[in-house]
């Protein structure tokens, strides 16, 4: 896989496909997952396979590197994608507490 800084540069450039962005999703790097999330968020990218890889983070079924922001923050970066892509099943199930953080997830 290319380096974080060459991809960052792919997402800011609107130049990957939808097989890429799955792969980001996969990355072991806390930061280039995030970034990918926030893409897909902002960019509407609705595919079936990239869903799959956000509700698979959304639902704790994948293993993240524990450093760095840590698999909680991104599990609400994961609910605050999908609403914004108009899925608010997960965050409907939140308590508030959890909302209010999912709300501030792009902030």
């Amino acid at each position: 896989m290319d380096s974080v800084f060459k991809i960052e540069n792919k997402l800011k450039a609107k130049d990957y496909s939808n097989q890429e962005i799955c792969k980001y999703l996969e990355s072991k790097s806390i930061s280039l997952v995030y970034m990918t999330l926030k893409e897909i968020g902002d960019e509407k990218i609705e595919s079936k396979d990239v869903i799959a890889e956000v509700l698979a983070i959304a639902n704790n079924d994948r293993e993240i590197s524990s450093r760095g922001l840590g698999v909680t923050t991104l599990r609400i970066v994961a609910i605050a994608t999908l609403s914004k892509l108009g899925n608010n099943e997960l965050f409907d199930s939140l308590d508030e507490d959890e909302k209010n953080l999912v709300k501030g997830a792009f902030s």
